[in-house]
């Protein structure tokens, strides 16, 4: 088969559309004919060597995963040949530790996340994967771009459902806003009945912000305190829930926007070395805040994404779609910050 193979750690062109010899397919997992494939930032991260733990090479990048299943092993359940499903980010998790057990399968000390060690991941024509770790696609949704859904969309649902308790009516604050996660929330956000107010430093994705539903648009320069912006649109209050998806960067600014009792959920840091944060603790018991974080999806919360995707009521945003060969170019796009929503990578045609 054909995927894209690093052999070690490095800049893009460490990345090359090459013969590989297919995954085996251990009992309990379906082997997978990839339809599509997320490019996300995780994966620049792994492949700069930014992102050590449970990572090794070489690897086949990708955990964003839409396609059909063709081959199932001997103890699979749930799962036929023919079916077409979507992978949970993660290759398999044990299903039988504490994590697991109360359904907080993404803290699974035992998982492997897809693509981040060895040669089995989604940029590829054929990738092998847990009966656990898989979604059926509901016949009504046919769009390759349902591979985002667990990561891009799924995340977020964490964040804002289970993590912020996020309630009718309140105010959301979302980082980062024009991103791959960042519109998905502004929608999943406004779904929930919220009032949005999107942070974002790049004019050329305001149009898109705003598409997705954001009621105020905050545009600051890169690092710029953006609190005052934000305080200013809400009269002063502040945001009830913050979905901070930038990090260390704008962390300040993010919890000097949170209203009385409100909740920052910490979802991005993409740097390697973050740079220190400063706390006023005092200000912070004053308002009676929270923060918290999340971080990936469980099974149950991707079958909901893709409940509202069918329902129409998200949509995957994606806005570009290149051949698995030029993995180099979508990663160079997703380190320049360029990328307005998700891009897709799909196998080279034969």
């Amino acid at each position: 088969m054909k995927a894209v193979v690093a052999l070690e750690t490095g800049p893009p062109e460490v990345m090359r559309w090459t013969d590989v010899t297919p995954p085996e397919v251990a009992p309990d997992e379906c082997l997978v004919q990839v339809e599509a494939c997320g490019a996300c930032m995780h994966e620049v991260l792994v492949r700069r060597g930014d992102r050590k733990e449970g990572a090794g090479f070489p690897i086949i990048p990708g955990h964003e995963v839409v396609g059909v299943i063709v081959q199932t092993g001997a103890e699979v359940t749930g799962f036929a040949v023919g079916d077409r499903v979507v992978s949970n980010q993660r290759q398999r998790v044990c299903g039988k530790c504490r994590e697991c057990r109360m359904g907080r399968e993404t803290r699974c000390p035992h998982k492997v996340f897809l693509g981040d060690i060895g040669l089995n991941g989604g940029y590829a024509e054929l990738v092998a994967v847990s009966d656990g770790s898989l979604v059926k696609v509901p016949p009504g949704i046919t769009s390759p771009d349902i591979a985002i859904a667990s990561c891009a969309i799924g995340t977020q649902l964490n964040a804002l459902r289970d993590v912020a308790h996020l309630e009718l009516g309140e105010t959301v604050l979302v980082t980062g806003a024009g991103g791959g996660v960042g519109l998905h929330a502004i929608q999943l956000a406004k779904v929930s009945g919220a009032r949005v107010i999107a942070q974002t430093t790049s004019e050329d994705k305001v149009e898109a912000v705003r598409a997705a539903g954001a009621d105020e648009i905050v545009l600051t320069a890169r690092g710029q305190d953006y609190a005052k912006d934000v305080l200013a649109v809400t009269d002063g209050r502040g945001c009830d829930v913050v979905l901070e998806n930038v990090g260390a960067v704008s962390f300040p600014s993010a919890v000097a926007t949170l209203a009385l009792h409100g909740r920052l959920v910490l979802v991005g840091e993409v740097q390697k070395t973050p740079p220190p944060v400063t706390a006023n603790l005092n200000g912070w018991r004053a308002r009676d805040i929270t923060i918290r974080s999340a971080a990936s999806t469980t099974k149950r919360q991707l079958e909901d994404v893709l409940t509202l995707v069918e329902r129409g009521l998200v949509t995957p945003v994606v806005t570009a779609t290149l051949p698995m060969s030029q993995a180099p170019e979508a990663h160079r796009i997703l380190e320049n910050g360029q990328a307005t929503g998700r891009i897709l990578l799909v196998p080279d045609a034969s």
